[in-house]
Parts: C-alpha cells; sequence; structure tokens
C-alpha cells in the first residue's frame, strides 16, 4: 500500500478519534506531539483536527528512553496550555508528571502510544466501539467493586494482591473527564494493586515493554509489592539490567489490567497485545497515574496470554476468556 494510499485508509480513524473520543471542536486549540517514529500517525490525527476547524500545532520531541520518561519542558508546558493533546509517541508519556499536571489543568489528553499507521486501519481499532464501551466500563465497576485478586496462568502465573479501595479505569477509547485522558486503540480495565500487598509469580508470555514480543517467558518474583528476582533467558537479562539502572522504586507492582477488545490482535506491539480480550497485563514502576503513590521514572507492561482471574469469589476470566456474559449481565442490571 503507497504512503498516499494508507493516508487514505487511516483517515476515518483519525476522525473517529478526534471527533468521538476527545470530542475536538473548532473552538479547540490542539496540541499533537510525535517522535521521529510517529510522524505518520500524528500527521493524519493533525489532518483531522484542522479539518474540523481546531487550532493544531503539531511538535516532534526527540526519543524518549523508556515508557514513563517525563517529555522535555517545553512539551510539558505545551500540554498544560492545550484545550486537547495527542500524544502520537513511541514511548508512552501517560504515567508521568506531565501528563499528571496537563490533566490537572483541564487539558482532555488522547494516548497513542506505540501506534503504527497498520494499526489504525485494522485490528483493534476496527472494533464496535459503543459495545467495548459498555462492557469496559462493566469490569471496571466489577474490578473497583473487589477487594483481592488471585491471578494465575498455564505458564505458572501465581501471585496474590490487594485491590481494595482501588479505583479501576475504564479505557475504553473514549475521553472520561474523571481519569483525564483517553487511551486508543481501546479496550482495558487498569488498577493499581494496593502497595506493598503483592507476593507470588507472574510470568510474562507474550510482550513486555522496551523488549517487545519474546521469544522466552520472562518469570518475576515479587514480595510485599516488589521485584525481589527476574528469571528466563536473554530478555530476562534485558529486564533486569533495566531495573538495575532505573530508580529504587522500578521494581513495584504498579498496575493489573484486563483486556477486553475481541479485535485486538498479538502482534508484539503492546500498545495492542494487551487489549485483547482475555489478556492481562501487569506493569511495574510508577503508579501514581492509576491513584497509586509510588513514583518511579519508568513503567512498563507485560501481558499474560492465558490467565484465570478471581476477583474475591468471582472468575471473570478463565485461561484467557473473558467471561462477557457476566459484563452484560452487569450492564444491564
Amino acid at each position: 500500500m503507497t504512503d498516499d494510499m494508507l493516508e487514505l485508509e487511516m483517515s476515518p480513524t483519525s476522525a473517529a478519534i478526534v471527533e468521538q473520543c476527545l470530542s475536538v471542536t473548532p473552538d479547540d486549540e490542539v496540541l499533537v506531539i510525535t517522535d521521529p517514529r510517529k510522524v505518520g500517525v500524528a500527521k493524519s490525527i493533525a489532518t483531522a483536527s484542522n479539518a474540523i476547524g481546531a487550532e493544531t500545532v503539531t511538535a516532534i520531541m526527540p526519543l524518549l528512553e523508556s515508557h514513563g520518561n517525563d517529555p522535555p519542558d517545553t512539551i510539558a508546558d505545551a500540554m498544560a496550555t492545550a484545550d486537547v493533546a495527542f500524544t502520537c509517541t513511541t514511548h508512552a508519556i501517560t504515567h508521568t508528571r506531565a501528563r499528571l499536571r496537563a490533566a490537572e489543568q483541564g487539558t482532555r489528553i488522547g494516548i497513542l502510544r506505540s501506534v503504527t499507521e497498520d494499526m489504525m486501519v485494522e485490528g483493534a481499532m476496527t472494533v464496535d466501539f459503543e459495545t467495548l464501551r459498555r462492557r469496559t466500563e462493566a469490569l471496571a465497576d466489577i474490578v473497583t467493586d473487589a477487594s483481592h485478586a488471585h491471578v494465575t496462568s498455564d505458564k505458572g502465573t501465581d501471585i496474590e494482591f490487594s485491590i481494595d479501595g482501588c479505583q479501576a479505569f475504564s479505557l475504553d477509547g473514549y475521553f472520561h473527564e474523571e481519569y483525564g485522558f483517553a487511551t486508543l486503540p481501546p479496550g482495558e480495565s487498569p488498577t493499581h494493586p494496593a502497595e506493598g500487598t503483592a507476593n507470588g509469580t507472574i510470568v510474562i508470555d507474550v510482550s513486555m515493554d522496551n523488549i517487545g514480543h519474546l521469544d522466552d517467558p520472562i518469570e518475576l518474583t515479587f514480595e510485599n509489592g516488589f521485584v525481589t528476582d527476574v528469571t528466563g533467558g536473554d530478555e530476562a537479562e534485558e529486564l533486569r539490567a533495566i531495573l538495575d539502572r532505573s530508580d529504587e522504586n522500578a521494581g513495584n507492582l504498579a498496575e493489573f489490567a484486563i483486556g477486553t477488545n475481541p479485535k485486538a490482535k498479538l502482534i508484539g506491539n503492546l500498545a495492542e497485545d494487551k487489549k485483547l480480550a482475555g489478556t492481562i497485563h501487569f506493569a511495574i514502576g510508577d503508579n501514581e497515574s492509576l491513584g497509586g503513590t509510588t513514583k518511579s521514572n519508568i513503567h512498563l507492561d507485560g501481558v499474560v496470554r492465558t490467565p484465570t482471574v478471581q476477583l474475591d469469589d468471582l472468575v471473570v476470566v478463565e485461561n484467557g476468556v473473558l467471561d462477557t456474559d457476566l459484563l452484560d449481565e452487569h450492564q444491564r442490571s
């Protein structure tokens, strides 16, 4: 497909993101943030924003080293003054001080972390957004109401932690004022495990931020909420090296999230992998953007393909299958 054809194919998705998900109007000042690897997606979003008459500025920043790194001050300041900011970046700036400050200032933020041109035209972006929204909101309610989580998998995951009092989010592609952002592709309900409560083993067997698709699983051992051991092959060594050169909170179990999007594919890109219905992902590092109090300079996700998730006495995912009947029943009640 030629660049012109790909740009044409992306345009309906970009228009839906701008007009429906972030509700951009001609009166908005819009900032589109990108880096040298994601200019194509940013251009499509900026074109859609311009098309409805919004004052649109595109800013290309240097490539960040890792997910969770704050952007340069120039970008952070611009985010805080814009009405709407789209982050079409290779590395996520969702879990950063800059994103939190912008949200506090009222900026509506659309996160398109690691999104490629191909992802704009197939897979998770082609889902029925309204059905996904209802199911993801129902799951967020169920997670928020639960007190305890126990997650296992056929690859060896076996971990328990408290989620008592921890709000879950409905990241369904639409902007939610109480969160301050929307994420694309859509389809997950994350929360943060209560600090210091996670004990057991997580086996990441699909993909890991800053590494990509995994050839060998990475096994993480947790005690009282922090990583105490990382084992596996070369990719485990790579993750261990990342932790060793990061700050003291890099090993914090920062996030637990359940994917809800039936159209998502496992492509080795966390932006889409972690949205697949029935997968889960955990993150280590910063949890402040999810309502926690542990700050770190990184936030790295890792995907588990076939988990079983028990919340209190309720099984919401079994062997990688999300109980959509449960979600539909909850939504109707």
